[in-house]
């Protein structure tokens, strides 16, 4: 009997991003510290069918393309183990698209993960399975794991961590600008040799706080901010609204566009909070 599937794709924040330099090949060496949330999340609605390969629809349909890394993931699968099912799946995206949250690598990890399940004596050992997600794309690995990570080589080594956001408010900040990764490399390389290192990273503290630490092994940071702040300038008004409104940390995630902001006490979350709604900016709200 044809057995079904219904998965939630969660997506990561990048507390901690830095970029160290291009290998020969063009792929970017990075460390970072990866933090994964459960919410936005996508829903996965995958069936067994007759025949081999993968059929999928997606809500939008414009995911639709055999640029899905949904495809990516089925066939380097299939060429690693010989196991080719027949598989529909229907994709509904919640996760911003280019926003710096992971949403297709989460998607991906949970399409190995479900062809490992069922792959009987085929399967993958866990080790291998890394190996391959990290063929798909940088932060699959990181998905597979689902615990907060110290990401180090090109996203593909992951060492989980412990990282203690106890007592804090997240506001995640969802602004809606597409920012393509490929891009941001692009122009993080044009900058890098005009650049002080000194200037490479934008911290996340605010200003007015000079006392402020977040914690003594974790400063946020991420080296996209100054180059995606050049080219969109609205997130980096953002970020300074965040900071200047009480937030006691505030960083991008990955290559943007999407804003971290960590709050204390609850009253300024809640002043960010109704900020952003007069603006009609999207967001998230956690308890951690």
């Amino acid at each position: 009997m044809p057995r079904h599937f219904s998965l939630k794709t969660g997506c990561k924040i990048n507390l901690y991003l830095q970029i160290l330099k291009q290998r020969s090949d063009g792929f970017h060496l990075i460390e970072s510290i990866f933090y994964p949330l459960a919410r936005p999340a996508d829903t996965i609605d995958l069936a067994e069918t007759r025949g081999s390969g993968l059929v999928i629809r997606c809500c939008p349909p414009e995911l639709e393309s055999r640029q899905n890394i949904l495809y990516k993931a089925f066939d380097l699968y299939a060429a690693a183990t010989g196991f080719r099912p027949g598989i529909k799946l229907f994709l509904h995206k919640n996760i911003p698209v280019g926003a710096g949250l992971g949403g297709g690598s989460s998607n991906a990890a949970a399409l190995l993960q479900t062809l490992n399940r069922i792959a009987g004596s085929a399967r993958l050992t866990a080790h291998k399975l890394a190996a391959l997600a990290a063929g798909i794309g940088a932060d699959v690995p990181f998905f597979l794991c689902g615990r907060p990570s110290r990401i180090h080589g090109i996203g593909d080594i992951v060492s989980p961590c412990a990282v203690d956001l106890k007592g804090l408010m997240l506001v995640l900040i969802c602004p809606g600008i597409h920012v393509d990764t490929s891009w941001a490399y692009r122009q993080w390389d044009l900058w890098r040799d005009s650049l002080g290192p000194q200037d490479l990273c934008l911290t996340s503290q605010s200003a007015k706080d000079k006392d402020f630490s977040f914690d003594e092994k974790l400063v946020l940071s991420n080296s996209f901010e100054k180059v995606i702040f050049k080219h969109f300038p609205e997130i980096g008004r953002i970020k300074t609204d965040m900071l200047i409104n009480g937030a006691a940390a505030c960083v991008m995630s990955g290559s943007g566009s999407s804003l971290a902001a960590f709050f204390r006490d609850r009253a300024s979350a809640c002043r960010a909070c109704t900020i952003l709604e007069r603006q009609s900016i999207p967001f998230y709200f956690y308890n951690l």
